[in-house]
């Protein structure tokens, strides 16, 4: 440890590069397993404590610790007066950043941005001026003002630009003010994701109801930032506005559907569909209403329980008449439940099911679905919920958490085919019913880039199983810590005797495990080629619980022999994937039980290699050179060579590259106008294929024939990520293919590709909104 140490008191989460007057921000995870692909092309003299950020300018240590959080931390001697130091103490910054791309993406390339006494608590405020002659204004106010000084700002602001659009920050106070003014307020929120902070813009109305989106999402106009929420409403005219009342997701839940004829649409209002549907509110009696869904909707089947948990308002019917509906919902969006009942809403009863037809049609391909398709459970669905149910139990008795990413895959399904709906609706049906003496399983379900948060749908889940849908953010966490360790608890008492006894009762636990040996020696070998891939190394007790399993069912011996079998057959000249793991708390060098894998391997020491250290370091470096040929680097792949090992024989597949680049190219499509990424595992069951049919160069060679020409002047190749949602290896070489700028920096090449995704998803949202029947 450096003998600075312990003079350092000036720990902070977030910087800037470049230079100490920089307006770029980095935020600085707090996992050390996120901080090595965190640093990955980033050296440690790379960041300062900006002058933006109330910071003294002077360069910052990122530092990496298993023990405590990783921070940013000055080098001495120590002399800065900065107050904000947290998470969110660069959100000023993340705005002027989103706003002036977002901006750009408008049309708008003259847009800048002006951070106003940064310095001060919550970022102070931000202002990004854009169009000719810069006299349109977007001011977002960060931190606290009085009424008085807002008014004073507000006057001032409009006499001196054509068009002045204000939103709010989570602590400035005003929104409400706002809304008294405009009706509606826009608000502005960074959230952690990854390794930086992604905004969202929220509607405020004057129920002090939010719905958020992301800005990506958003359009401009000459009356402000227009969120989908706002779009979705009807245009004001000259005549009153018809009375609707919100509905709080979640609390309405209807079935028996008899789809109507449409009637004429007003110009320029969004294209539906209407339903008539015996509906019942929580802790009221049902009724006869009638229910509008986007065209594009899927029709809610007849025979099932759905639930709106989407932004709903109700209206009364001006055309009504006895017996018929005297009440409109009108809805986003409808999820359908698993079973045909629920204590919540018990006057709704399904109509039974046809012998001649499914219970559930199969939507129309060219609908935007969003549920699962059947292909993406391979189990039913009841065997799917018993096998998450089960997981989950195991996790709980672990006193662990995991991944949905993890979680699914031990379903034998794709994430990326799991719609956040539909994820949202297999949570609930996890813990359904709910009964306060049972774990809420739901609750141990991370997401992988805020692991010491509730997951960003918990809230959804809890609106599901009977939670009011209003929650605040501080309630939700509140309420997650309180279940998990709940959970925790109850999962302890139900223990079999066998799970609670000594470590000489091992073997007979052993027997009764409910994994695979085999599944889980492959799921290991998958996930140490990609931490080779990444030139990493990853504990032990991390790889474990990756995989749902947790470190304490598993012996010392049971180490040793899974990660033996995970190299086997040994090679001595081939690279060894048990290498790459670490002991906890172990700092560096080969694990304390390296050696016992070598061993059981059959390694034997030698003039090469004489010591299981000179071993570990052979085995390492072998294992990195394995990764890199299995998946080149971003900088390099462009120039690797094609091999005969890389090219596909297409006629031995019963195919051609034509055919292939035609099914990948609609499946993409498929996705941006779902609004969703893809994995190779979709894009290749879409094209007739297995992925392990496609080497990385051949996956390279389909996209660049998928985007040449790029459609619409946006690439699908942007959709495309690997496992656990991180970027191919390729994107790089794909860009310096199809002549964009490449050779980018590991964050620089992130932003190119989250650019490129938003203007795919807006390109395509746009063209399946006109015309729902392009394909291709």
């Amino acid at each position: 440890m450096p003998p600075f140490e312990d003079e350092d008191t000036r720990k902070v989460q977030t910087a800037v590069v470049g230079q100490a007057q920089s307006d770029w921000p980095v935020f600085l995870p707090y996992d050390p397993d996120d901080f090595d692909r965190f640093m990955r092309g980033r050296t440690r003299d790379d960041f300062y404590c900006g002058v933006l950020l109330g910071g003294c300018g002077k360069k910052l240590t990122p530092r990496r610790y298993t023990e405590k959080k990783c921070h940013f931390a000055h080098r001495p001697p120590v002399h800065c007066r900065r107050t904000e130091t947290g998470e969110a103490s660069a959100d000023h910054l993340y705005v002027g950043q989103a706003l002036r791309r977002w901006l750009q993406r408008q049309g708008y390339q003259d847009a800048e941005a002006n951070y106003l006494d940064p310095g001060s608590t919550h970022g102070g405020a931000v202002e990004v001026r854009y169009g000719q002659g810069r006299t349109r204004l977007i001011r977002v106010q960060m931190a606290r003002m009085s009424l008085r000084e807002w008014r004073e700002t507000r006057d001032r602001l409009t006499q001196r630009h054509t068009h002045v659009l204000w939103a709010y920050g989570p602590y400035c106070g005003l929104s409400h003010n706002e809304v008294e003014v405009a009706g509606h307020a826009i608000r502005i929120s960074c959230r952690t994701e990854g390794e930086t902070r992604a905004v969202y813009v929220g509607t405020q109305y004057p129920d002090n109801s939010l719905a958020w989106s992301a800005l990506s999402e958003c359009r401009l106009s000459d009356q402000g930032i227009v969120t989908p929420r706002l779009e979705a409403e009807p245009t004001a005219t000259s005549t009153p506005a018809a009375v609707a009342f919100p509905l709080a997701p979640g609390t309405i839940a209807f079935t028996t559907t008899t789809e109507l004829p449409a009637p004429v649409p007003e110009p320029d209002a969004p294209a539906v569909r209407h339903y008539e549907a015996d509906a019942q509110p929580l802790g009221s009696a049902a009724v006869r209403v009638r229910i509008t869904l986007p065209h594009d909707h899927p029709a809610p089947p007849p025979h099932q329980l759905h639930v709106i948990y989407s932004s709903a308002h109700l209206l009364p019917l001006t055309d009504a008449a006895p017996p018929g509906p005297a009440w409109l919902i009108r809805a986003d969006g409808a999820s359908p439940l698993p079973q045909r009942t629920d204590p919540r809403w018990p006057d709704l009863r399904t109509k039974p099911v046809p012998p001649d037809r499914p219970a559930a049609p199969i939507p129309a391909p060219t609908t935007t679905e969003p549920a699962s398709s059947p292909d993406a459970l391979p189990l039913s669905e009841d065997e799917t919920i018993r096998l998450l149910r089960s997981e989950l139990a195991l996790v709980a008795r672990a006193r662990g958490v995991i991944g949905w990413e993890v979680l699914i895959n031990h379903a034998g399904a794709a994430p990326d085919d799991i719609s956040p709906d539909e994820r949202v609706r297999l949570l609930v049906a996890v813990d359904h019913p709910r009964d306060h003496s049972k774990p809420l399983f739901s609750a141990l379900v991370i997401s992988a880039f805020t692991p010491d948060a509730p997951a960003p749908y918990f809230a959804d889940v809890l609106a599901g199983l009977g939670w009011r849908s209003d929650l605040s953010e501080a309630k939700v966490a509140e309420i997650w810590e309180r279940e998990r360790r709940t959970t925790y608890a109850l999962a302890q008492n139900e223990s079999t005797p066998e799970h609670r006894q000594s470590p000489t009762a091992s073997g007979r636990q052993s027997a009764t495990r409910p994994w695979d040996d085999a599944r889980l020696v492959s799921r290991i070998r998958e996930h140490l080629s990609l931490v080779a891939n990444g030139r990493s190394l990853i504990k032990w007790t991390t790889l474990l619980k990756n995989q749902g399993i947790p470190p304490s069912a598993l012996s010392a011996g049971d180490r040793v022999r899974l990660l033996a079998t995970v190299d086997k057959p040994y090679v001595p000249s081939r690279g060894l994937l048990s290498a790459l793991v670490k002991a906890d708390g172990h700092a560096s060098g080969p694990a304390p039980f390296f050696g016992d894998v070598l061993t059981e391997l059959g390694w034997k020491p030698n003039s090469g290699t004489p010591t299981v250290e000179a071993a570990w370091r052979a085995a390492l470096d072998r294992a990195y050179a394995r990764g890199a040929r299995s998946a080149p680097t971003v900088r390099n792949s462009a120039a690797v060579p094609s091999t005969k090992k890389d090219r596909v024989h297409w006629s031995r597949l019963g195919t051609t590259k034509a055919t292939v680049v035609v099914g990948v190219r609609r499946a993409l499509i498929d996705a941006a106008q779902r609004q969703v990424c893809v994995g190779w595992h979709t894009l290749a069951a879409a094209a007739g294929l297995k992925p392990s049919d496609l080497s990385d160069r051949a996956r390279e060679e389909i996209l660049v024939a998928v985007d040449n020409p790029p459609t619409y002047g946006v690439l699908l190749s942007s959709l495309v990520v690997a496992s656990e949602h991180t970027p191919v290896p390729y994107f790089d070489a794909i860009l310096k293919r199809l002549g964009r700028p490449h050779g980018l920096r590991p964050i620089e090449l992130g932003q190119v590709r989250k650019t490129e995704q938003a203007r795919t998803f807006a390109a395509y949202s746009a063209t399946s909104a006109s015309d729902p029947k392009e394909r291709t």
